[in-house]
């Protein structure tokens, strides 16, 4: 019979609870829709039972597949926002609503207006709220989501909500460093600064009053640090946390880090390889068979006859291939997260029909740091633009 929303929600967290902790290069986390928490009415979000039980009208709890692959490709950067927050109460999170109003207010904004998918973690993961309260099978997903929830905040748009005490805690100073860095074929590397820059500081409670201040200690703080210098930072005894389980599972991971995204890039470099000899395998053949039907009928074929059409499919997806291969070649070589450079090309040619001076300091910096297309495509628009002699000294100095 029909399966309900709710039914579906818990076949699902039953299948995946089911999953090997170990196996598999892949997690499956829950997340809000972005426009669920965008149009949101109460003062604070319920936790993830009640969403997943009472909602099920809206059903605003998607299922996103992650692995390392989507972490160094920046596959979820655009669409994907995860939340750094500190808990107010060991029971609430939020019990003001202060931190679902900055929320909001950043989904509403210019830089959230993209979010599709919201991921926070007493909404997207079972809470033992009240104590005891949490199922075998709820409980299951959980510790199998929390083992790799570095995967959210090293792959997506992360919202920081910095109130005065988020920076004496062992989560949120984890997840703040890991925004501040991006996957390169050597290592992580600090993205502050560079167009792979993915984190937004919102100043919530008493750290509002002196935003700019405590926003730039956070980021003079871990922008920088190296996974060495992360862990020795996160394992002294003053930075603290609930469950020191959580800090004795996370620590080594830190320092396996470097070593996991390198793997994750051997894997890309490998997968691109081996797609692109397949389908140039296929391209082969289906010549082949156009060929072998042309010297038997002894006429070419048409433009519809189904093997033409075969020929020309198969031509594509190598055309494709190899098109892949050489992006992800070029945006490692630029030092760019591939989706973020695929985003800030997509932009450049977007802007050209609507240039005016005010796109030249971005375009100068285009010209001097961007990827070898992205160089280009600046410096074409400043030729745009050179066109009118009054541009021309401005756009020189």
């Amino acid at each position: 019979w029909p399966l309900s929303g709710i039914s579906i929600t818990r076949v699902a967290m039953e299948m995946l609870s089911k999953l090997s902790l170990q196996g598999g290069d892949s997690c499956t986390f829950f997340m809000l829709d972005a426009a669920f928490v965008r149009t949101f009415p109460g003062k604070s979000l319920p936790f993830f039972q009640e969403i997943r039980d009472d909602y099920t009208t809206d059903e605003p709890l998607v299922e996103v597949a992650l692995d390392y692959a989507d972490v160094v490709k920046g596959t979820h950067i655009e669409t994907t926002l995860a939340v750094s927050h500190r808990w107010m109460q060991p029971d609430d999170p939020d019990p003001d609503g202060e931190q679902l109003k900055a929320l909001k207010g950043f989904l509403n904004s210019p830089a959230g207006k993209k979010i599709e998918r919201v991921w926070i973690d007493s909404a997207c993961m079972p809470q033992d709220q009240p104590k005891g309260s949490r199922s075998a099978e709820d409980a299951a997903a959980f510790k199998r989501m929390l083992k790799e929830v570095n995967r959210l905040y090293l792959g997506t748009t992360v919202l920081i909500l910095l109130d005065m005490s988020y920076v004496s805690r062992f989560w949120t100073q984890f997840e703040s460093w890991l925004s501040m860095q991006y996957a390169t074929p050597s290592g992580l590397k600090s993205a502050v600064g560079t167009e792979n820059e993915r984190h937004h500081i919102v100043c919530i409670q008493n750290a509002a009053a002196q935003a700019e201040s405590f926003a730039k200690l956070l980021v003079d703080q871990w922008a920088n640090k190296t996974p060495d210098e992360a862990h020795s930072f996160l394992s002294k005894p003053d930075v603290t946390v609930t469950n020191q389980g959580d800090k004795d599972l996370q620590l080594p991971k830190i320092m396996e880090l470097d070593a996991t995204v390198q793997g994750a890039f051997g894997d890309i470099s490998r997968s691109l390889e081996d797609e692109l000899a397949a389908s140039e395998a296929a391209a082969s053949r289906a010549e082949a068979e156009l060929a072998a039907w042309e010297t038997e009928n002894d006429a070419k074929a048409g433009e519809k006859n189904r093997l033409k059409v075969a020929a020309r499919q198969a031509a594509s997806a190598v055309a494709a291939a190899r098109l892949a291969k050489e992006e992800h070649a070029r945006a490692i070589s630029s030092s760019v997260v591939p989706a973020m450079m695929k985003r800030a090309e997509a932009a450049l040619a977007l802007a050209e029909d609507s240039l005016s001076m005010s796109d030249v300091p971005e375009l100068v910096l285009q010209l001097s740091g961007g990827g070898d297309k992205q160089t280009e495509q600046a410096a074409a628009a400043l030729a745009k633009l050179s066109l009118n002699a009054d541009n021309q000294v401005a756009i020189a100095r």
